[in-house]
């Protein structure tokens, strides 16, 4: 079994928001023929910017006030750690890889999809945890940009994937 890292919170969520960025952005560029999709892909890229860019500002905010980070709470499931340990996009090199390997916008979406999945289920867990009211809302705002940013993308992926868009709304186009 692999060594359990200890990652802050903050740290974790920025690096998440960084891999997400990275993913939304190379996607962008493989599908770069396609006007739409790239406009799509560069607009998640810049919200996950966005979302790093305020993780930085709460762990600076956090780090002054002392906060305690609840990664390091022993309640956490250990979905959650799993969550962790793997990240919730593909990360380094293989974002490069993974992307070599898709040939579809379907495919893309469906790799977006299951990263804003997991991004829900551990910012909701972590607004559960947090113990500072403003570090709460945090998490419960950035999940409402990641529920949007699923439904995004959950549309392009019905766009472009017919069985996927008969199995959401139970019929085929």
């Amino acid at each position: 079994m692999a060594q359990k890292q200890d990652l802050g919170v903050f740290n974790f969520a920025i690096r998440a928001e960084k891999d997400g960025m990275n993913f939304y952005m190379k996607a962008a560029k493989k599908f770069s023929g396609n006007e739409d999709l790239k406009k799509l892909f560069v607009s998640l890229a810049k919200e996950e910017a966005k979302h790093m860019d305020i993780f930085l500002e709460f762990k600076a905010k956090a780090e002054g006030k002392g906060i305690d980070q609840c990664l390091k709470n022993p309640d956490i499931d250990t979905y959650l750690e799993a969550i962790v340990q793997e990240g919730l996009f593909p990360k380094g090199d293989t974002v490069n890889k993974r992307l070599e390997k898709v040939d579809t916008v379907a495919q893309a979406a469906a790799i977006a999809m299951a990263a804003e999945k997991n991004a829900i289920l551990l910012y909701t867990e972590l607004a559960k945890l947090a113990k500072d009211k403003d570090q709460k809302k945090f998490f419960e705002k950035i999940v409402k940009e990641e529920k949007s940013h699923l439904v995004m993308v959950a549309g392009l992926r019905a766009d472009n994937d017919p069985m996927y868009a008969a199995l959401r709304f139970g019929r085929f186009f």
